[in-house]
Order: C-alpha cells, then structure tokens, then sequence
C-alpha cells in the first residue's frame, strides 16, 4: 500500500483550481448580425446556411428577424423586471487599454430569446449604437449562445463607442 505524500495531494489539489481546457465541438451558428440598436436594420451579417443566404426571401426573413430582436431589446432595455430574468446576463467586458479600463468598467447585458423555432442572441456592443445577434437553431442551448456572446464581444472592441451617424 502506498503512502499518501501531504505535498502530492496539495499539488493535485491546486491543479483541479487551475483553468481545464477541454476538448469541445459546439453547434454552429445560423447567422451572425451587427445591426443598429436605433433602426435595427442590418449593418453586416454572414451566414452559415450553404445555400444563397443573399437570395431575396432569406435576406427579407433576416431583415424582419433583425427588426423584431431589435425592438425585443429595446423594451428589455427600458424594463428593469425584465433585466432581472433568467433570459438577461450582466456582464463586463475588458476594456481596449488600461487606462479605459481604470476609469470605468465596460458593461452590457446578453438577452436570449426563442423566435419561431430558432434560438438567438442578442447584445448591444459596450457605448455604441451597434447590437451583436447570433441566431441559431433551436437545439443550440441558450447558454452557450451567451458564453459564445461573452467571449466573443471582446473581439469588437474597436467599436466600442461607435456612433451611428
């Protein structure tokens, strides 16, 4: 029988607290979509879907779609009953310097919602007049919708601040 070692044990102990990656595929999104948090109409989008995502009847489904999340996230905005939800997540996001980041933090709110049978995604990128959408399918689960949100965001962080003219 072997002995148990104090400082093996507390070694292994202190790897569990340590960050695990793991190997892990994700569903994949339907449609990404910068649109205006004023007008929701689209800015830029891409598609997944391999057949023409530009074709007439997909673009105007994008567009209502666009327009329907944007006012969705609008009334969740002026609505603090609906910040306190389990369909709405606070979060920080790192800020482009430090010294940004020292005057205040930069925080927005993830919203998830279901519309017809697709999961979406939506997030207003920090300071600006720009919404992140990430539409899905229906069997993407809601939080990684907002871990892929939240961990993405950081990404635009050139465009924190934009202004639409």
């Amino acid at each position: 029988m072997a002995m148990l070692q104090s400082r093996s044990i507390k070694r292994l102990l202190q790897q569990t607290l340590e960050p695990t990656a793991t190997p892990l595929s994700t569903y994949q999104l339907q449609s990404t979509v910068l649109l205006s948090s004023k007008t929701g109409s689209i800015v830029s989008f891409v598609s997944a879907n391999p057949a023409n995502p530009t074709s007439g009847d997909a673009l105007n489904n994008l567009k209502m779609m666009a327009l329907l999340i944007k006012e969705k996230w609008s009334e969740d905005e002026h609505d603090p009953q609906a910040q306190a939800t389990k369909s709405c997540y606070h979060v920080t996001v790192p800020a482009r310097d430090d010294a940004a980041a020292a005057a205040a933090p930069l925080t927005t709110r993830i919203y998830t919602c279901e519309l017809e049978d697709l999961h979406t995604c939506v997030a207003q990128i920090p300071g600006s007049d720009l919404l992140l959408l990430f539409i899905a399918d229906s069997l993407f689960p809601h939080g990684m919708l907002v871990l892929k949100m939240k961990s993405l965001l950081s990404a635009f962080s050139e465009v924190y601040g934009y202004k639409l003219d």
